[in-house]
């Protein structure tokens, strides 16, 4: 089993934290993917249900081909909010974007929301003050830089607990926050809509490790599952606290994080299917399109 293709550790990393930094932003308005059931329709007709997916690079899938790069976004042909709306028969506007905040969602994505918007889907807050980025960094860089001194009493390198502790626990309240607010510019822009909002997958074991394709401590595997299970829970508390429909995806995912035999997520090295390192293969978004159509 072997979803990825020989590259070295430091620059496969730089990649990775270089596609998580590519925001939706700049002076030109981001174009949505717009995709109707038929590609004879021009756009929604007044029976077409309207789907609006929204969120970051989770929900973007960069690299599960093909990927659209042109606007920055890296949206995929199949990611789950494609594979649901080819499905279910939906209309779907795709303003899925790597690098996302939950400022550039509420600034560029939710415009596209409206009054007749019947289904939405957000996936938000791994961007937020950087989470990914630094705990990426804080996490991997030492154990993928051969050479590096961990006994470096000079120029001791904070841990990845530190980093956490220090850096991203105080401003978990913060980022839970901005996806409430994400949440309420959604129910304000589209007040008819169902909206399901998405969790974040497993992506570490429970137990063991594999550093060939996670090349950090083993005992730092729990400290970035604890930062992925906050954020996932965190977006449910702002969805139950709406009545909104909160899509887990830690349990379906268990089992099928980047040391299993059958990842849902990709690790250190691209793969060979294109699939960026750390983000999700087109078998998890196939499953999180399949979980939600469930729920329709």
């Amino acid at each position: 089993m072997s979803h990825r293709s020989r590259r070295t550790a430091a620059g496969v990393v730089a990649a990775g934290l270089a596609l998580t930094l590519t925001a939706c932003s700049g002076d030109e308005p981001v174009t949505p993917d717009v995709v109707s059931p038929s590609s004879a329709t021009p756009g929604p007709g007044p029976d077409d249900v309207q789907y609006v997916a929204l969120g970051d690079s989770y929900a973007s899938a960069p690299g599960v081909p093909q990927t659209d790069q042109a606007d920055g976004c890296f949206r995929s042909d199949r990611n789950y909010a494609h594979v649901l709306a080819e499905t279910a028969g939906l209309f779907l506007t795709d303003a899925t974007c790597s690098g996302a905040t939950s400022d550039d969602l509420i600034s560029e994505q939710v415009p596209l929301l409206g009054p007749e918007t019947d289904v939405v889907t957000v996936g938000t807050g791994g961007n937020d003050f950087g989470l990914f980025v630094t705990m990426l960094r804080s996490c991997l860089t030492r154990a993928a830089s051969p050479g590096a001194d961990p006994d470096d009493a000079a120029a001791p390198a904070p841990t990845c607990s530190d980093v956490v502790d220090g850096e991203v626990a105080p401003v978990a309240g913060e980022i839970q926050a901005k996806m409430g607010a994400v949440l309420d510019a959604i129910a304000d822009a589209a007040p008819e809509a169902t909206v399901y909002v998405v969790g974040y997958p497993a992506l570490l074991p429970e137990t063991g490790s594999c550093p060939d394709l996670v090349p950090m401590a083993e005992a730092d595997y729990p400290v970035v599952t604890g930062v992925i299970r906050g954020l996932s829970d965190a977006l449910q508390v702002e969805a139950e606290a709406r009545d909104m429909t909160f899509v887990d995806l830690l349990a379906p995912s268990r089992g099928h994080d980047i040391c299993a035999d059958d990842p849902w997520v990709n690790g250190i090295r691209v793969g060979d299917d294109g699939t960026v390192p750390f983000h999700p293969f087109a078998v998890e978004q196939a499953a999180v399109a399949s979980l939600i159509a469930d729920m329709l």
